[in-house]
């Protein structure tokens, strides 16, 4: 008896159960469809610092349902990061990735500025924008610490050397006074003109082209620090000839400041192109300890010529003028030393 009790009271709450999640799904079903995540992105950086000629592999990640109308291209970022590729994959129907490889060329730290995405969703149009990544400059120079030398003992000196050295003096003043007289002497005696020494012209274009010329008649560097010397005399050949023709100190300054002022000048845009290739080159020599081949020391060679043709073809009214300048001060200072030495001769000859 007790166990058709037990059988028929298991029975109920099973019917009961069953009727309950029967109600449940119902309820889902008239509620229709649960609506789609709303969109979301999601920023991916390989790495967190960065050395001069660095690769960065930034990925953007887009989920949800929308349309992408557009996404950020190279101007969206920093001079410092140059874009070597950019790619699209579209995972799936509501997944996107866009992938950039960048290559940083600073020398401090960078940030990764928030990048502006648009789409297209049944609601409108929408933008999502990545997060802000910095990243931290790291140096490639060696850090190297010299040890203190302890210092030797002081001697005492039996003998005092004041007078020998008050004595010196004394010669030398000695001295200074007799060439004096002499030098007035020998003016009262005869007038003596100086001819005034004219400073020829230094063509920059031309002392461009001897240096190139230099370099290329020379020999392939063989081992690393002929590779950065045979760089850093181009660097600084193109660095002279900018501070010569544009009027400023391009020798003290770096690849991006120089690129800067260029830009400030209303410089063409072949020759910063040409500037930026050079010396970014130079840089990754000296700074990233990168080891270029052979090829590319012609490379380099061949892009210092084109940037001489180029200088030739917009800078030649820029320099003959500055030839013009130096003529001009140069016939200022002659009529400067003549007349100086016509008022020497005057009061030599009353």
């Amino acid at each position: 008896m007790k166990v058709n009790i037990s059988f028929r009271s298991l029975t109920g709450l099973l019917s009961k159960s069953a009727s309950f999640l029967f109600v449940t799904c119902l309820i889902c079903i008239s509620a229709g469809p649960v609506p789609l995540l709303a969109q979301q992105i999601h920023t991916i950086v390989d790495v967190d610092s960065v050395r001069v000629g660095d690769t960065i592999n930034l990925s953007v990640v887009l989920e949800g349902n929308y349309s992408l109308l557009e996404y950020p291209d190279a101007e969206a970022f920093s001079e410092d990061l140059e874009v070597q590729n950019q790619q699209r994959f579209q995972v799936t129907a509501n997944k996107d990735s866009i992938a950039y490889t960048l290559q940083y060329f600073g020398v401090e730290d960078v940030v990764l500025e928030p990048l502006e995405f648009k789409l297209s969703t049944t609601d409108g149009d929408t933008t999502l924008r990545t997060s802000r990544v910095p990243l931290f400059f790291k140096t490639t120079l060696a850090s190297q610490e010299e040890e203190l030398r302890p210092l030797k003992p002081i001697f005492d000196f039996a003998r005092a050397f004041w007078p020998y050295i008050l004595g010196g003096v004394i010669l030398v003043l000695l001295g200074i006074a007799i060439a004096k007289y002499l030098k007035e002497r020998t003016q009262e005696d005869t007038f003596m003109p100086e001819s005034f020494q004219n400073q020829p012209f230094i063509n920059p274009l031309d002392q461009l082209e001897k240096d190139i010329v230099s370099l290329q008649s020379g020999t392939t560097p063989a081992n690393r620090e002929e590779f950065e010397e045979f760089y850093v005399r181009l660097a600084d050949s193109i660095r002279l000839y900018l501070k010569r023709v544009y009027d400023f100190p391009a020798l003290e300054m770096t690849t991006r400041e120089i690129i800067t002022e260029l830009r400030r000048d209303r410089a063409s845009a072949e020759l910063i192109r040409d500037v930026k290739k050079v010396l970014n080159d130079a840089d990754m020599v000296k700074f990233a300890k990168f080891n270029p081949a052979s090829d590319q020391v012609s490379e380099a060679i061949r892009t210092g010529l084109d940037f001489l043709e180029t200088a030739r073809s917009v800078d030649t009214e820029r320099v003959e003028y500055l030839e013009f300048q130096h003529n001009e001060k140069q016939e200022s200072l002659q009529q400067m030393h003549n007349k100086e030495q016509q008022k020497l001769r005057e009061e030599f000859e009353p």
